[in-house]
């Protein structure tokens, strides 16, 4: 009979230690009886260690806020106990009694401490630090600490600190810096002395005083809150150095200087005394002379320079003499500064160089180019007025209406003479207008334009053959001697030597090692007249 039966089995394991157990329960009946055994296995397990779910970290403790400024609170708190911590995390919300807590922030798993800006003056905050693990588990919450935001201080006006008192010389360079509270934006002064100035910006007087007294010099620095204000007392000695002139040079001479044109001469004036130079009368004396650049008002501070201009055009052609006598408060007063030139008759004269062009022989329809060059050769200038053409055929370009010579330059006219017919051209100029006392100039111009005979063909069917050109004046009356003086390897001729009026006939003959053609068809060409 077969034989019943079942299994069981049972495991154990020992999750916190070393050991799992495994049990079998197998019965097997065999007829009337029944057998049953048990079988148990156990098997160790070293150096293994079951998962252990992430514990929640301890929570910070003893966190504090403290408001450093109007818009910042400093945090701090003790560490957490627990291990492996990855971040603190920070919340805040705001208002005394708030309860509504936002993450703000994060701080390192070593920090202990932060620093919450851009905040509002005046303003209560509540805080709270978590601790964040590896695993990314927070724990719960730390203590909660409050603080309040101080109150922003008000802006007020600035207050002028530096001295109320400086003094200085006449002649001497002095600097006064304006100094006040606040951080002021701007800087006035009112009542400062002649020659010093203030700088708006950065509160700087500086200068030289060129008059001596007691000064009363309000001072004023400006912010967004106001302006405060000061009064500097000023005392400006004066100088028992007297004010001393010098020119250089002390004496001018032009030269020779054409009518019609002014030279000019620059001079330098210096003070080396100890106070300012002023003038009360300039005088210039001798005909064609004169200054620019100097006046009454004029002033040149002590140890200072100045520069101006005399001035000479001479209205004939004589040697003149004059000078500058400058009146002033210093030494030596006056100061004469001789002048002298001499004027030259002005003279505008042009020449032209070659004053003829000869072209010789050009074909018709060609063209041929010579130069000339027109000079400039008086003490003024030449202004061209107009450039003529006499005859068909000539054209001229490189100097135009308008054009402007200064003494001793030149100018390139380039004459084109391209026929349009046979013939010799006589009698041919171009005239070139100007103010110049010797106008116009004028440059002769001749010209043949010549004829000539193009003859073309086909080529002969036999390969490296060369050509002879035979020429007559009557058909059928072909010279037996070639016009060409050496064989022709192309298709093309050009008979230039043709006499106007004539008529010419022409054949062709192709030529190799075994002797000439029979000559071509004839073909004619009448010469024109002229």
């Amino acid at each position: 009979m077969p034989a019943r039966g079942f299994t069981g089995s049972g495991v154990q394991m020992v999750l916190g230690g070393l050991a799992i157990g495994l049990r079998v329960l197998t019965s097997q009946l065999f007829g009337a009886q029944r057998f049953c055994w048990r079988t148990t296995l156990w098997i160790v397990v070293t150096g293994m260690m079951a998962p252990v779910m992430a514990a929640q970290p301890a929570a910070p403790t003893n966190l504090t806020a403290t408001a450093t400024s109007g818009t910042q609170i400093s945090l701090t708190w003790s560490a957490s106990a627990a291990r492996r911590l990855a971040s603190y995390s920070i919340w805040r919300c705001q208002g005394k009694s708030c309860q509504s807590f936002s993450q703000i922030g994060s701080a390192g798993g070593s920090s202990t401490s932060y620093q919450d800006t851009g905040l509002t003056g005046n303003t209560t905050y509540r805080y709270r630090v978590r601790a964040v693990n590896t695993g990314g588990t927070s724990s719960s919450f730390s203590n909660t600490a409050t603080a309040t935001t101080l109150v922003a201080a008000a802006l007020a006006a600035p207050a002028i600190t530096s001295a109320t008192t400086a003094s200085d010389a006449v002649g001497t360079a002095f600097s006064y810096q304006i100094t006040a509270t606040n951080s002021p934006t701007g800087y006035g002064a009112a009542g400062l002395p002649v020659g010093l100035t203030i700088n708006g910006g950065s509160g700087l007087i500086s200068g030289t005083p060129t008059s001596a007294g007691n000064f009363s010099v309000t001072l004023n620095a400006t912010n967004g809150a106001g302006t405060g204000t000061a009064t500097l007392a000023l005392t400006v000695s004066g100088s028992s150095a007297p004010a001393q002139i010098a020119a250089n040079p002390s004496n001018v001479s032009f030269g020779t200087v054409t009518e019609g044109n002014t030279n000019s001469q620059t001079i330098l004036l210096s003070n080396s005394g100890g106070t300012p130079l002023t003038f009360s009368q300039i005088g210039v004396a001798g005909s064609g002379f004169g200054e620019t650049g100097l006046s009454t008002s004029t002033t040149i501070p002590a140890g200072g320079s100045t520069t101006f201009n005399a001035t000479f055009d001479p209205s004939s052609a004589s040697t003149a003499s004059g000078s500058i006598t400058l009146t002033t408060n210093g030494t030596p007063s006056p100061l004469v500064i001789n002048l002298s030139g001499t004027g030259q008759a002005a003279t505008v004269l042009a020449s032209a160089n070659p004053t003829s062009l000869a072209f010789g022989n050009v074909l018709d329809d060609s063209s041929s180019s010579l130069t000339t060059t027109l000079t400039s050769n008086g003490n003024s200038n030449v202004t061209i007025s107009g450039v003529t053409v006499t005859s068909a055929g000539f054209s001229a370009t490189g100097i135009s209406n308008g054009t402007v010579l200064t003494p001793g330059q030149t100018a390139t006219l380039t004459v084109t003479f391209a026929p349009i017919s046979g013939g010799a051209v006589s009698g041919a100029s171009v005239r070139i207008a100007s103010n110049a006392t010797n106008s116009p100039s004028v440059i002769n111009l001749s010209g043949t334009g010549t004829h000539l005979v193009q003859l073309q063909w086909t080529a002969s069917a036999t390969s490296g053959v060369t050509y002879n050109i035979y020429r007559g004046t009557s058909s059928g009356g072909e010279s037996t001697t070639a016009l060409n003086s050496s064989a022709i390897s192309g298709t093309t001729y050009a008979d230039t030597n043709v006499t106007a009026g004539q008529e010419y006939y022409y054949t062709v003959q192709a030529l190799d090692s075994g002797g000439s053609s029979a000559p071509s068809n004839e073909a004619s060409a009448q010469i024109p007249t002229p």
